[in-house]
């Protein structure tokens, strides 16, 4: 009798733990695991439509889901359960925490993006490209579709073009966050810093930090909201109402995740490709930016002389990721590679091709390098969890924080980036100047030094350098060979040295070459401080 005791009161303690999800709340939210073991298993996860995490651990995808939904995939055969400490962490609705910290509304971004046109009027300019759902629907709801545009206007000629965009997934506080930074960084820095000036005279950055503002209005209140708030298509409520923004795109559409998939699923394409107004209006903002430059067909590259650079920012997973996405076919143009390489050598991210992390189809990125040939790459900054981890860590956790201090690690890549628009196919596999100092050393006499590196671009032997004085290379400029500190350049960390004489300031401009021929990006420096200031009023 008494072992019958001690046996049903042991059945008793452990029958908990083994059946703890089931007696949950059906209804709370949750980070579910499912496990991937080989192929036929990921084809069976991505019909599902689950909200993927934009990162995996080994076999495990996660995902964000009820207990209920939970319980039904593993009566349904699926290996499948509830992370605990990552359910801790995820935000609750009515959570505004971290906006009172420091993340602007959608009325504040548009007002700071008005601000800074006002400020700058010579640098920035805020467009309209469109109009989002709410909008269409009713005039006095949801917003225009706002972006800036941040060029020196004094500069005549057509400019290569950085498109940053941002936002698109709704509950992703950090990526217009720094879209922002980095709008303020180059137009304060204007005249001062060398690399901001010579960008802003001789390219074009195009930022659209919200691409969707109405469901950013929802995600203010703490809601988990990642599509846009259609609500006419698949009977949803609540953050399940809408289409997935970021596989609504024309190009490769319906192949992976596929209109017939759940329509409130959290990647739901839509019934027809493009069909929701954000997309339209983004991908006709594309196609009036860049000329088309690519072949429909997969395989096909664009050519190397091709110009524009697309980056789509999200979070999270500390991941920089190149086509393509639905399938395990590797870009036509390699390159997408060597450049998100380079990018992950600054933040530290993890570069992979898209189809890495899971498959997918119909994404911006895809539609930017697919359709016109842009070198598009996709960011997702942040961890999973932890302090500064998810989609709505602290305000703070842009300038620091475990796993944080996402501003410091990516204004290096968006500066890289912007360089690289004028043909990033050859100058993205070029060696990148890393430093580079000018010191005074007698009146109007100046001693030059750069680290150029190609050890992220390729990894061959840096071969020569070169000095430009206030003309660029593509202006014509009259090169000025550099020499190798160590009196030969045969390695792919090279110090390139120079001596200069000359009065007065001057914009120096500097770049590499490898052994293969290929001249990198300019960095720049000024041998003196500018008159001018930034503000261009």
């Amino acid at each position: 009798m008494r072992i019958l005791l001690i046996l049903t009161l042991l059945v008793a303690s452990v029958m908990p733990f083994f059946a703890q999800d089931k007696v949950s709340d059906p209804e709370r939210q949750v980070m579910g695991r499912i496990t991937v073991d080989n192929d036929l298993d990921m084809q069976r996860v991505m019909g599902l439509g689950l909200d993927l995490m934009e990162y995996r651990e080994g076999s495990d995808l996660l995902f964000l889901t009820t207990q209920k939904h939970i319980n039904e995939l593993r009566d349904s055969g699926f290996k499948v359960r509830v992370d605990e400490p990552l359910t801790a962490e995820l935000p609750r609705p009515g959570d505004t925490e971290t906006f009172q910290g420091g993340y602007r509304t959608v009325e504040e971004t548009y007002a700071y993006l008005n601000q800074m046109a006002a400020n700058y009027p010579q640098l920035a300019e805020v467009f309209i490209y469109g109009q989002s759902w709410e909008k269409t629907r009713n005039p006095l709801n949801g917003y225009n579709l706002t972006g800036i545009k941040l060029s020196n206007r004094l500069t005549r000629g057509e400019k290569p073009k950085f498109f940053l965009q941002a936002g698109l997934h709704a509950r992703e506080l950090v990526p217009p966050e720094l879209a922002t930074r980095f709008i303020q960084y180059l137009l304060a820095n204007y005249g001062n810093d060398a690399d901001a000036t010579w960008l802003l005279d001789e390219h074009e950055i195009i930022v659209i930090p919200l691409s969707n503002p109405d469901g950013r209005k929802i995600a203010e209140t703490g809601q988990m909201k990642r599509k846009n708030t259609n609500n006419l298509t698949g009977g949803c409520s609540g953050t399940t109402t809408g289409i997935d923004l970021n596989r609504n795109s024309s190009f490769s559409w319906g192949t992976v995740n596929l209109p017939s998939d759940p329509p409130c699923s959290e990647t739901w394409p839509g019934l027809t490709a493009a069909s929701e107004p954000e997309t339209q209006s983004v991908q006709a903002l594309l196609s009036s930016l860049f000329p088309d430059q690519r072949l429909p067909d997969r395989t096909v590259p664009a050519p190397l002389d091709a110009t524009g650079v697309f980056l789509d920012m999200h979070s999270t997973g500390n991941l920089v990721l190149y086509p393509w996405g639905e399938d395990a076919l590797p870009p036509p143009n390699m390159q997408l590679a060597t450049i998100s390489n380079k990018m992950a050598a600054y933040n530290g991210y993890n570069p992979i091709q898209s189809i890495n992390l899971y498959a997918t189809s119909g994404t911006t990125r895809e539609f930017a390098y697919g359709e016109l040939g842009v070198a598009g790459i996709t960011m997702e900054s942040g961890s999973g969890s932890g302090s500064c981890g998810g989609f709505m860590p602290a305000y703070t956790c842009l300038d620091g924080g475990t796993g944080g201090n996402f501003w410091n690690l990516n204004r290096p890549v968006l500066l890289y980036l912007a360089k690289l628009a004028r043909t990033p196919y050859m100058t993205g596999v070029g060696p990148t100047p890393e430093t580079f100092t000018v010191t005074q050393t007698r009146f109007n006499r100046f001693s030059l030094r750069s680290q150029i590196s190609d050890q992220n671009n390729g990894g061959q032997n840096v071969t020569a350098a070169e000095l430009y004085i206030d003309v660029p290379p593509w202006r014509n400029g009259t090169p000025i060979a550099m020499t190798a500190e160590d009196g030969s350049f045969n390695s792919p960390i090279e110090f390139a040295t120079a001596n200069i004489t000359i009065a007065g300031s001057h914009l120096l401009y500097i770049r590499g070459r490898d052994s293969a021929g290929n001249w990198g990006v300019i960095k720049a420096a000024f041998n003196a401080p500018r008159a001018t200031s930034g503000d261009n009023r």
